[in-house]
């Protein structure tokens, strides 16, 4: 199966996961167990099937310094959270900035989202390579992933894919060996 194939096939399989806010939940009070003493997050702003992170930076931008991703071109910068809207955000999932304030710093978390992973923390994205980008730039950071234990897959890697150090599912949370 090609990965464009499979990224369809896990997209259909993501759309239809049953349970979501249950699943939602525990992804949230597992992830905090995590990165309760972190000071600084980059998190995505879920939209569609994503697991959904609208109540994680609701949470965690009360105690931490926070970036959401805006992506101009095939570049992804990091955009502080006070300066972008996080309801409003664009087909990419990108939160609109208020200005070109692009921070791009190194957060001490970055979650991730992903259409699939592997038993060696691997994710399939979209396809664009933005996050992939941005970590050959910012290779500081705990790379974190957010699932549903429904989107584990096999398939081959490619040599620009680097791999997450955490994915967090409803039912676990899957450590890379390094």
């Amino acid at each position: 199966m090609t990965k464009e194939a499979l990224r369809c096939r896990l997209a259909q399989i993501r759309a239809n996961i049953s349970r979501r806010e249950e699943k939602d939940a525990s992804v949230f009070r597992m992830l905090m167990s995590l990165i309760s003493a972190t000071a600084s997050v980059f998190s995505y702003v879920s939209f569609g099937t994503e697991v959904d992170t609208h109540a994680i930076i609701a949470h965690l931008r009360e105690r931490h310094r926070m970036w959401v991703p805006h992506t101009v071109g095939s570049e992804m910068h990091a955009v502080p959270l006070g300066t972008a809207d996080v309801s409003c955000v664009d087909k990419r999932g990108n939160a609109i900035p208020a200005g070109d304030d692009f921070e791009d710093g190194q957060a001490d978390a970055i979650l991730v989202p992903l259409l699939g992973f592997d038993a060696r923390n691997y994710r399939i994205g979209y396809g664009a390579g933005c996050y992939d980008r941005y970590f050959a730039r910012h290779s500081g950071g705990r790379k974190i992933g957010l699932a549903y234990d429904e989107q584990f897959c096999a398939f081959a890697h490619e040599s620009t894919d680097i791999p997450l150090d955490v994915i967090v599912t409803p039912t676990k949370i899957l450590r890379r060996n390094i």
